[in-house]
């Protein structure tokens, strides 16, 4: 055999080789049950969500996992007992129960220190947690809300800084205050704001690097959360049709926001935030009235005995559902003036008195208590360089 035979021979061997062992990284891969969901994903990253079997191989790569979980609405954490939906309400006769699913992730966020948010623009804080406190089995979320896991939150109320809050102290500016509830991002906004939380290092919940060293304890970055809706929920945004929405947004700038009911309007101010968006469908796929502007559409979170479940990992960045961080933007792709916006609505709803039944406060004036349209505080600064110390 010449020269050259011996050469081709042995180029040939080498690529049987490398095929039998591909063959057989795909074969293990896919003996670990990674298995295909319902999932329609609105971004660029169509990979299917992880079942509960999971693979041993892995890889090193970035991974933020969310620094916020945000249940936004109470429909989004519980269901009616009797199988109707959203007849969880303050003004429901029905029992509620926990949504397959959300204990699991309340665990996994209590594990690594993520915190959760459940918010609501139509009920009052203690409403809210008595309402949890009162389904069937109470104890499971009992426990995430005395341990701080789970903080309750309503638009209905001043949003405030806790004692230990690095804020508490030495607020670096005022909140938005009332009247901000969605479409406006506001309250998503200062919801987050008044908590506090430590950033994770790249890599998950280990991680294999240091982000943000030097940082402890600060409030979650919008773009590492994560909003939850569940819907459709068409109640009207503006309970007593105060104002326009469309008018008071094309006010700024020509902002685009067309959402008139309650689960759409929270996905556009996710959106406007900066925040990804998962959108539950209990009711089945394809009943959405937000395919536009969600990041990801899934009938829930699964049980924990599903073979296709939602997870903190899931919804990482890169995760099962979107790859990059989000960019602020309304209904129409524009990036918007938020200080603007939130100033916007703040004006027109407190014209129309439409909390006349709420004590005014400083911060919920329609002047005072707004940050500055071109004022960054050193606090914001630091925090955004901070966030760039890991790249």
């Amino acid at each position: 055999m010449t020269s050259t035979n011996r050469k081709r021979r042995l180029v040939q061997i080498s690529f049987v080789a490398l095929a039998s062992s591909c063959d057989a990284f795909v074969s293990s891969f896919s003996s670990t049950g990674r298995a295909r969901t319902l999932v329609r994903s609105t971004g660029t990253n169509t990979n299917a969500a992880r079942g509960r079997h999971r693979s041993r191989l892995s890889m090193i790569r970035n991974v933020d996992l969310p620094e916020c979980v945000l249940f936004y609405g109470a429909d989004s954490i519980l269901s009616s007992s009797d199988g109707s939906s959203f007849a969880c309400s303050s003004e429901s006769t029905a029992s509620c129960v926990i949504r397959p699913g959300v204990t699991r992730l309340l665990t996994e966020c209590a594990e690594v220190g993520t915190p959760a948010l459940l918010l609501s623009e139509h009920m009052r804080t203690d409403d809210l947690s008595a309402m949890l406190l009162s389904t069937d089995d109470d104890s499971e979320l009992s426990a995430f809300l005395q341990d701080g896991t789970l903080v309750v939150k309503s638009s209905l109320e001043e949003c405030t800084f806790p004692l230990g809050h690095p804020y508490f102290d030495e607020q670096p500016y005022e909140l938005y205050g009332l009247s901000n509830h969605a479409p406006s991002p506001g309250f998503l906004l200062d919801a987050i704001e008044t908590i506090a939380m430590i950033p994770k290092g790249f890599g998950g919940s280990s991680g294999f690097g240091i982000k943000q060293e030097g940082v402890e304890r600060r409030p979650p970055l919008p773009k590492h959360c994560v909003v939850l809706v569940s819907g459709p929920d068409v109640r009207p945004t503006e309970r007593d049709d105060n104002i326009d929405v469309e008018a008071v947004a094309a006010s700024v700038d020509g902002t685009v926001i067309r959402s008139s009911t309650v689960s759409r309007a929270r996905c556009t101010a996710a959106k406007l935030a900066g925040m990804r968006v998962l959108y539950l469908e209990p009711e089945g796929l394809g009943t959405s009235d937000a395919e536009d502007l969600a990041d990801a559409i899934v009938t829930g979170l699964g049980s924990d005995d599903a073979w296709e479940v939602v997870t903190l990992d899931d919804i990482a960045t890169p995760g099962s559902y979107w790859l990059n961080p989000p960019v602020g933007k309304d209904e129409a792709g524009n990036i918007v003036n938020l200080v603007a916006l939130c100033n916007a609505f703040q004006q027109a709803r407190s014209a129309q008195g439409e909390r006349s039944d709420i004590p005014a406060s400083p911060s919920s004036s329609a002047t005072s208590g707004m940050r500055g349209d071109d004022e960054m505080s050193e606090d914001e600064m630091a925090k955004i360089l901070a966030d760039l110390d890991g790249f």
